[in-house]
């Protein structure tokens, strides 16, 4: 699998890596055997970097993802996780679990402060019973999270769970910070206050949704030399599934505008005999800004699907097609 170098750090992600978001039961209960295979699946297909958080079915995926990850060469990946919230036990009929079926009994406490920050941090570590965390990133501190009240949580994060991060990258406790966000143009904000690393940005630089990033975040994560390290390229499922049943757009009903544009890029890829989830892994990792993709995967299978996805024959003519037709930017460097 390719690799490449994660902005001004030291670190060679894989192109595809694994989101370990299902590991917390999103939507559904996964078996821990099965966690354990897919897992063991994923670093047998070379897959280098995994990525989770607390909140994440409350402390579950960690737990679930470092038992596997204490059993192989801890130089052999790359660990990410998140700070902004630390959990405190709770009485099971007392957790909102959101969009996940099942979890620890933790509650989540929100905490962008420098303690606050420092708690999740050696929460985190406990949980995954590993040595090292080599990724740090500051939470949903965007939009999609907190709506109008963002500007003043990115006070906070600044304040607080900033100062705490760098202080462990001083220390050499870990190797890279960022944040993790849904916004492109929250991730420009932290750019421009702040010396980071990397940047996980979810869903906004995808075949579907790409111009923002293109005009606001991008310009600057490339002068600065920001790694950013995409997630959300389906789009929580409609580039994957298509526009069927129960399939969702950043977690959400379709908006019937997205609708319309996928239905027009699956009849070009069908023109040329190409699965849409390729033309989107693809469109993703032509952009050289980008290190890695990180996927959410419950399924063993799914690895090497993607992995076929990414790695499918695509014809010059399909790109060619899309741009005419003013579904992909211009702009968007293309292999």
């Amino acid at each position: 699998m390719q690799k490449r170098k994660l902005g001004k750090t030291d670190i060679h992600l894989s192109s595809l890596g694994f989101g370990a978001a299902p590991l917390g039961n999103l939507f559904e209960n996964l078996d821990e055997r099965s966690c354990y295979n897919i897992l063991e699946n994923s670093y047998h297909s070379k897959i280098n970097i995994y990525d989770t958080s607390p909140f994440y079915g409350n402390g579950l995926s960690e737990h679930r993802l470092g038992n596997f990850l204490k059993t192989i060469d801890e130089d052999s990946y790359y660990l990410s996780t998140k700070v902004g919230r630390y959990l405190t036990p709770e009485k099971k009929q007392n957790i909102d679990r959101g969009a996940w079926a099942g979890g620890l009994n933790f509650k989540l406490n929100l905490d962008y402060s420098y303690d606050g920050v420092m708690r999740s941090f050696e929460q985190s570590l406990i949980r995954l019973a590993v040595s090292k965390i080599d990724i740090c990133l500051i939470h949903d501190v965007d939009k999609f999270t907190f709506g109008s009240e963002v500007d003043y949580y990115f006070k906070l994060a600044m304040k607080g769970a900033y100062k705490a991060i760098q202080k462990l990258k001083d220390e050499r406790v870990i190797k890279a910070i960022g944040v993790g966000l849904n916004d492109s143009d929250i991730c420009a904000k932290f750019a421009n206050e702040g010396d980071f690393d990397c940047m996980v940005l979810a869903g906004r630089y995808s075949l579907l949704d790409h111009e923002n990033a293109l005009n606001d975040f991008f310009p600057i994560a490339e002068k600065n030399n920001i790694g950013i390290i995409l997630a959300g390229v389906f789009n929580s499922g409609i580039l994957a599934k298509g526009v069927g049943e129960n399939i969702t757009y950043f977690y959400d009903k379709i908006p019937e505008s997205v609708k319309l544009k996928y239905l027009k890029i699956a009849r070009i890829c069908h023109k040329y005999n190409v699965p849409v989830p390729a033309a989107a892994l693809q469109f993703s990792y032509s952009n050289k800004l980008i290190s890695s993709m990180i996927l959410g995967m419950d399924r063993t299978e799914q690895i090497q699907q993607n992995l076929d996805y990414l790695n499918y024959n695509l014809p010059s003519e399909l790109w060619t097609d899309l741009i005419k037709d003013k579904l992909i930017d211009e702009r968007c460097p293309l292999l």
